[in-house]
């Protein structure tokens, strides 16, 4: 039997796995380099008159809502003001409640609270991690406006519930789609599900240019709201100093356009990767006791990766904490982690909050508790990168480590209780 890494065995990748994020190459060079020489760097309008050169950042935008299957789409320059500018388009008032779920990345509530919009903290459903249709139906109150359904690490939530929800109680439905690129639900792309779709292009997103972000949406009334906050107030049709509603600057430069039109061209085949391969880690872990996927559904028809997720039973590994295996799966040079962590309402952002910001909702994020959220995070989810899923080799070392841990559990076991004892003496010591 292979002794495990932290028993002085050797590890399944010695010096950990070596995964290569963002993905490039001349195609983005010459576009940058195209874009340097025309001298249009700025994707206004105004520098692009019309017969002449078109905006990287035009095209993009054109590109990518075919992708998703949506009328328009507008980049911006990150996801978090993505989401701004949804709630400002739907024009939610102070005080208004959106309800947002309790794991997320602290953008989808802080985004809320940017806006004047009060999150409404709810629980996951424990076999997907996404937002609980029936904890959605519970937390509507009369000054519910929209539900932000957050497709949290690429799963996609339940969007034949969650829309029936939004239409019975006329609901606005954000798609926070950040971790998602790619995710289709029934053959429909996450971003075309709700009203307003809202991406990341982050660094570390599946279709990234280092920063940015972009909304997708099909209502021509929200597309001219939409135009004019991310454009200082402008109007499609008006001139470069006609300023219709007080807004701020949120265009995205031709040289991000052009990183991202050369990323949209690799990113299908990516997706692709990362769906199969993913299926293969699925199949895997249905041999190996006490490790299990999220809940399987045949409505997914493409998974887009931003986190694998493994749901671990300590009962099954002899009672062995999480953290404990994930360093015992470190050490074998998997890197793995927890996610974003705690639930969003544990944050002092939201726990020690100033009450103004809530413009006297009835709300105190110190009582919220969601129970399933809370027992996740702290001992069941594990969190492996996108990264991982892109090539087969790395998927299946992933696999070899886990079925070395599972093989030799009773040494996990002893290593476990040794290391907590140490780590209790040492408190104690100190």
């Amino acid at each position: 039997m292979t002794r495990l890494a932290i028993d002085g065995g050797d590890p399944v990748v010695p010096g950990g796995v070596d995964v290569e994020w963002p993905i490039f190459d001349d195609a983005e060079r010459a576009a940058l380099v195209d874009v340097l020489e025309s001298g249009s760097w700025c994707s206004a309008g105004s520098y692009f008159p019309a017969g002449e050169r078109r905006s990287a950042i035009e095209r993009f935008e054109e590109r990518f809502a075919e992708y998703v299957g949506t009328e328009y789409a507008t980049a911006v320059p990150n996801g978090t003001q993505a989401l701004e500018l949804a709630f400002r388009a739907i024009g939610v008032e102070p005080g208004a409640e959106v309800i947002v779920p309790a794991v997320t990345f602290v953008a989808s509530a802080s985004a809320a609270i940017q806006t004047n919009a009060v999150p409404r903290f709810v629980d996951v459903d424990p076999e997907t991690y996404q937002l609980s249709p029936d904890a959605v139906e519970a937390a509507i109150t009369e000054e519910t406006v929209a539900i932000e359904v957050v497709h949290y690490g690429g799963y996609p939530a339940d969007m034949d519930r969650l829309r029936s929800i939004a239409e019975e109680h006329d609901l606005w439905l954000i798609e926070d789609a950040a971790e998602a690129h790619g995710t289709e639900w029934r053959g429909e792309r996450v971003g075309s599900l709700g009203d307003v779709g809202c991406f990341s292009l982050q660094q570390g997103k599946p279709l990234t240019c280092g920063e940015g972000g972009v909304l997708t949406y099909d209502d021509p009334d929200l597309a001219e709201r939409i135009y004019a906050l991310a454009n200082l107030g402008r109007s499609p049709d008006g001139g470069s100093y006609e300023h219709h509603v007080p807004a701020g600057n949120y265009r995205l430069s031709e040289f991000l356009g052009a990183i991202l039109n050369e990323q949209l061209s690799r990113f299908p085949a990516q997706t692709a990767a990362r769906d199969e391969h993913g299926q293969y880690l699925r199949d895997a872990l249905g041999e190996i006791r006490g490790l299990d996927p999220l809940r399987p559904d045949d409505r997914i028809t493409q998974r887009g990766y931003y986190f694998f997720f493994v749901r671990y039973d300590p009962a099954a590994w002899d009672g062995v904490h999480r953290d404990r295996f994930m360093t015992a799966l470190e050490a074998e040079g998997i890197p793995s982690s927890t996610a974003h962590n705690d639930p969003l309402y544990q944050q002092a952002a939201f726990r020690d909050i100033d009450p103004r910001l809530l413009h006297g909702a009835d709300v105190d994020y110190g009582e919220v508790h969601c129970p399933e959220a809370e027992r996740i995070y702290d001992t069941e989810a594990i969190a492996l990168g996108k990264d991982l899923l892109l090539e087969r080799e790395t998927v299946e070392a992933v696999v070899a480590a886990l079925q070395k841990l599972r093989a030799n559990d009773d040494v996990l076991a002893r290593w476990a209780d040794s290391s907590d004892t140490d780590a209790a003496g040492a408190d104690a010591r100190d």
